[in-house]
């Protein structure tokens, strides 16, 4: 698929960048309300930036929304991203979308939350802000679901099936993996279970024999893997050859593989299902698709990625905006107190900004895709 950034002209000052579309570039219009759009415009993350781009003008042009979009670059740099928040602060700005890089967070929410403006960040998952004391005054929002929501779907699936079944929980020494151990293992304990084997593998190895004669000699024939999809692949590879029946569970990282090393046949991951296919998503589908097609560096994208999200950001901030509290309620407290009705489907936020709604599913791999299991 061709993905092509473009854009018509980068301004000093509030730094708008123009959409490039013949009818629904940024609008300052002071009449009305203002909504920052922060992402990697330039630079080697600016497909993803097109695909926000996409998904904010989208939801403005479909649903009528009397705002004004006002896109911004963000460098992934914490100093230069301050500097950019700054910029925001001073705009009268109260609702910003987009950061996909924690170092933007960590320049700009500090910024932002001197004036109460609210972030709907639809990138970073790490929690280094959301764990600091004051993460509940920093306005930051996650749209993107918090990874502990995959294991408890995995917790939640697999115990009733693995109660009475010794598993091992294994993870690849790196600090997603040993996350995912730590996290998983939380999950399990609290309903009962505890791994007869938890331990750290070797990653990225042609052959992985020697752990399977591990698990064989413990009569281990299942696995919670923290590790990528290339290492789940060898891992039922020297399982088969070793004759050794063997199911394996996991979660996103599964889907970093090379296509040369296939995923076995079965394979369990809580992960998240097509967005674009749920019912809510219908008309943002059809929104972005059609305003996609009329760009000739957006033609060939479909409403993937971040342009879902995005519209539904820009779906959560319009209600926000049209909150007819007495007195007016801050754009944090409106957020946290608010379910919204968006694309994604139903949202809803915690006191630390996590999103409430858990949309992960377990699915097993068909030997193409990954499909739900009911």
């Amino acid at each position: 698929m061709r993905l092509v950034a473009k854009f018509c002209c980068l301004f000093t000052g509030l730094s708008v960048l123009t959409t490039g579309y013949a009818y629904g570039q940024a609008n300052t219009d002071d009449k009305l309300q203002k909504i920052a759009v922060v992402a990697p415009f330039e630079g080697p993350y600016a497909v993803l930036a097109q695909q926000i781009r996409l998904g904010t003008e989208a939801a403005k042009l479909q649903n009528q929304y009397p705002v004004s979009l006002v896109y911004m670059q963000e460098a992934c740099k914490a100093d230069q991203d301050a500097a950019t928040a700054e910029k925001i602060r001073q705009a009268n700005i109260k609702y910003v979308i987009g950061y996909l890089c924690s170092e933007s967070l960590e320049g700009a929410a500090p910024v932002l939350e001197q004036d109460g403006i609210a972030i709907l960040s639809l990138g970073s998952r790490q929690p280094i802000l959301q764990e600091q004391e004051n993460r509940q005054n920093l306005g930051i929002f996650r749209l993107t679901p918090d990874r502990k929501l995959a294991a408890n779907v995995l917790a939640d699936k697999l115990a009733p099936q693995w109660q009475k079944t010794p598993f091992a929980l294994l993870e690849d020494g790196t600090v997603q993996g040993r996350d995912f151990a730590r996290t998983i293992l939380q999950a399990l304990k609290a309903r009962g279970l505890e791994p007869a084997l938890n331990d750290t593998y070797r990653p990225a190895q042609t052959s992985q024999n020697a752990l399977i004669a591990q698990l064989k000699r413990a009569g281990i024939n299942h696995i919670l893997l923290g590790g990528e999809g290339d290492d789940a692949a060898i891992i039922a590879r020297s399982a088969a050859a070793a004759g050794w029946p063997l199911t394996i569970a996991g979660t996103e990282s599964l889907l970093r593989f090379d296509p040369q090393n296939p995923l076995p046949v079965g394979l369990l991951m809580s992960g998240l299902p097509d967005m674009s296919m749920q019912a809510s998503a219908e008309g943002a589908v059809k929104a972005i698709s059609a305003l996609a097609q009329k760009q000739t560096d957006t033609g060939d994208m479909l409403a993937d990625g971040y342009a879902l999200p995005a519209y539904s950001a820009v779906q959560i901030v319009a209600q926000a905006l049209a909150d007819q509290s007495n007195p007016p309620k801050q754009p944090a407290e409106i957020l946290r107190s608010t379910q919204f009705d968006t694309a994604i489907g139903a949202v809803s936020f915690s006191p630390a900004g996590l999103r409430k709604q858990n949309p992960y599913r377990l699915m097993r791999y068909n030997g193409k895709d990954f499909e739900p299991v009911e």
